[in-house]
């Protein structure tokens, strides 16, 4: 990857629906280039998809809770099929020390919390502790890394 590549997956971070035109007149280049270039970067797994962002304040109706799970080392793929199958989880990562897991999930209401994850979840035989952290106010949410490049 050089500079060109780098500023256009920074450019694609802050404005995914950036024209091709608009990128090639940015970076002097044609806009066929940028195109190539685009789907080099994909083929190569740089760029794994484009996606929108939605506003979870535009829903009423929208709790945002984060999870910790520890869980028994052998049933961590279990669990991990579970969240990743679950609609409401929205992202999961496994993790180091103190818990196995942390997931981002948003449902409608703690019922449906308790109901649709935790119950659930708690079901599992190697599930040893489940802390949820319920959100009250979103501050920050950056679904974009800006690319760095020296």
């Amino acid at each position: 990857m050089d500079n060109i590549d780098h500023t256009i997956l920074s450019e694609l971070a802050q404005n995914g629906r950036i024209s091709m035109a608009e990128l090639g007149k940015q970076l002097d280049i044609a806009p066929s280039t940028v195109f190539k270039r685009i789907e080099k970067l994909k083929r190569s797994g740089v760029i794994e998809g484009f996606t929108i962002s939605i506003n979870p304040d535009y829903f009423a109706e929208s709790l945002i809770s984060f999870l910790t799970i520890t869980v028994s080392p052998d049933d961590k793929e279990e669990v991990a099929s579970f969240l990743a199958d679950n609609s409401a989880v929205l992202e999961l990562y496994e993790t180091l020390e103190p818990s196995d897991f942390m997931a981002k999930v948003v449902v409608s209401s703690i019922t449906s919390l308790k109901n649709d994850i935790l119950i659930p979840l708690s079901r599992f035989t190697g599930v040893k502790e489940i802390k949820p952290f319920i959100t009250v106010k979103r501050i920050k949410e950056q679904n974009r890394r800006v690319i760095r490049h020296d």
